[in-house]
């Protein structure tokens, strides 16, 4: 099994390595050299080849983004990680403008300021949001989380179709409650699920060979946890 571990990220990277940024690469294969990391991203890579935004790739991310080494991988342009265009349209990519709210919560727990902020919202408000109530001192509270740099990520993250309460509940009677109405926020749709939205191409699906390449190191990863 541990073989299997170190050869999945080896053919990731070979299977990729035609267009990735060098700062990528870097991150990829400083993970690869580390077993924790290596241990995470192995089934991200798996789970993460759908396009179907299922809740293992949403559990692998947060799962990578935990470990130092994979935080700085998840954070780079993703031009070295298989299933990069599931991880963008999933919301996936903490670098991105719009970020799923789980993983906006991972982000803004391991920044002290963001933490801070954000901790005396929920002890605050918690209660009265579940309820659909959101006094002016809760908004205040929220927005000065929101004025963090990690936690701007709060103001429109978003979910998938497939997931769990834990995001949703999040979203909509937690920061929901509190956004609406509030000048220069949008709130983003919660289903941003690649199935469910038939007409919304994949990034880079305009290049037909990226595309066969792309269905080969799937059919490999496959193959190996088969």
């Amino acid at each position: 099994m541990r073989r299997l571990l170190t050869i999945i990220p080896l053919l990731a990277a070979l299977c990729y390595a035609q267009d990735a940024s060098e700062a990528c690469t870097k991150a990829l294969t400083d993970c690869e050299n580390d077993l924790e990391c290596q241990n995470r991203l192995a089934p991200l890579m798996a789970a993460c080849s759908t396009g179907t935004c299922q809740p293992q790739c949403r559990s692998a991310v947060l799962n990578v983004y935990q470990n130092k080494l994979g935080r700085i991988l998840l954070r780079s342009d993703a031009t070295c990680i298989p299933g990069r265009d599931e991880l963008r349209t999933c919301n996936f990519l903490p670098a991105e403008s719009t970020v799923h709210c789980s993983l906006g919560k991972l982000a803004c727990e391991g920044d002290l300021q963001c933490n801070s902020k954000f901790g005396v919202f929920m002890s605050e408000c918690e209660a009265d949001a579940a309820r659909g109530v959101c006094s002016e001192k809760c908004k205040t509270l929220l927005n000065q989380t929101i004025e963090t740099s990690v936690g701007a990520i709060f103001s429109n993250c978003t979910c998938t179709a497939r997931d769990d309460q834990l995001c949703t509940n999040l979203k909509d009677n937690l920061l929901g409650v509190c956004l609406k109405n509030t000048p220069g926020v949008t709130l983003s749709p919660s289903d941003n699920s690649i199935t469910d939205a038939p007409g919304n191409d994949l990034a880079d699906s305009s290049s037909s060979s990226f595309k066969i390449l792309t269905v080969v190191c799937v059919y490999i990863f496959t193959v190996l946890f088969l």
